[in-house]
């Protein structure tokens, strides 16, 4: 009997877009931030996104740190 194997990371497997990856960060960080500071959200923001690789401009990062920031 044939078993299946994986045969490569379950995550590359699935190939997210560039806004999935970022809707995902976004969704993760509504959790792990809230009730945090706007200073302590950029921080946070800017490390992982630097962890995942992605690059955004200022103004990008700037409206995401208030989203994330909003009551």
């Amino acid at each position: 009997m044939a078993e299946d194997t994986q045969d490569e990371p379950v995550l590359e497997q699935n190939t997210a877009s560039e806004q999935e990856r970022l809707d995902g960060l976004v969704a993760q960080m509504r959790a792990d931030v809230q009730g945090e500071d706007a200073a302590t959200v950029e921080q946070a923001l800017r490390h992982r996104l630097t962890d995942i690789g992605m690059t955004l401009d200022e103004s990008e990062i700037a409206q995401l740190v208030a989203d994330l920031t909003a009551p």
